[in-house]
């Protein structure tokens, strides 16, 4: 069912009672004895003319310019149709359900093509709610996709600061190393020096004993003489 309406419709523009109308309409009546509204009517014509040959040729901006210069020129419901048959081939659903509905309300009576043109609301009426949900996912994908991009731009960031850290760290290690073995080396160059004067400081004094007790003078006896 739905592809026979689908057919239909891709043909389907102006409905014959609305091209009929154009002769049948008030203006028309009264433009017997009015210039101003003969000419207008044959301007309405020729730019539905226009618009018919264009929708032919797939060129429907074109057409719905056309079709829009019509209506404003006469504003016959009919028009409305071929208008809102143009934005949906445009791939304008939410216009194209706003004028098959404008279509159905400024209609007197109940258009013959009432039935198809609830189904191409409805059909319009679910494009319009899928491309909601796609523009909704598109934006939490945007949404998602910037947050991990700001997620990964600061993990990048605290590896180069540790990376900084790291290089620093490295840097300073040897001269800590360098200073601890000057300050070893220091203290062990102390401990042999005063060791080597310790050791030269007790032969100066094991000499000097020696010196003096070869040299000192033999001391007086303190005791008394005996008599033999």
């Amino acid at each position: 069912m739905m592809s026979s309406i689908r057919s239909l419709v891709e043909h389907c523009v102006l409905p014959v009672w609305v091209a009929v109308a154009l002769t049948l309409s008030p203006l028309s009546v009264r433009a017997a004895g009015e210039g101003p509204a003969a000419q207008v009517e044959s301007q309405a014509r020729a730019k539905f003319a226009e618009g018919n040959i264009a929708y032919d040729l797939a060129e429907f901006q074109k057409a719905l310019d056309a079709y829009s210069e019509a209506y404003r020129l006469m504003p016959l419901p009919g028009f409305l149709f071929n208008i809102a048959q143009c934005h949906r081939q445009l791939g304008h659903a939410e216009r194209a359900a706003f004028f098959y509905r404008r279509y159905l309300s400024v209609s007197k009576e109940e258009p013959p093509n009432a039935e198809l043109v609830r189904d191409l609301i409805a059909e319009m009426d679910e494009a319009v709610r899928k491309e909601q949900e796609r523009r909704l996912t598109r934006e939490e994908t945007a949404r998602n996709q910037a947050k991990a991009a700001a997620l990964r731009a600061q993990a990048e960031e605290a590896a180069s600061r540790r990376v900084q850290r790291g290089d620093r760290k490295r840097t300073l290690e040897p001269r800590n190393l360098t200073s601890t073995q000057a300050e070893v080396k220091g203290s062990d160059s102390l401990l042999k020096k005063w060791w080597v004067w310790a050791g030269a400081g007790a032969v100066a004094v094991i000499a000097g004993g020696i010196v003096y007790a070869a040299t000192a003078p033999q001391p007086r006896p303190t005791s008394l003489g005996t008599i033999r």
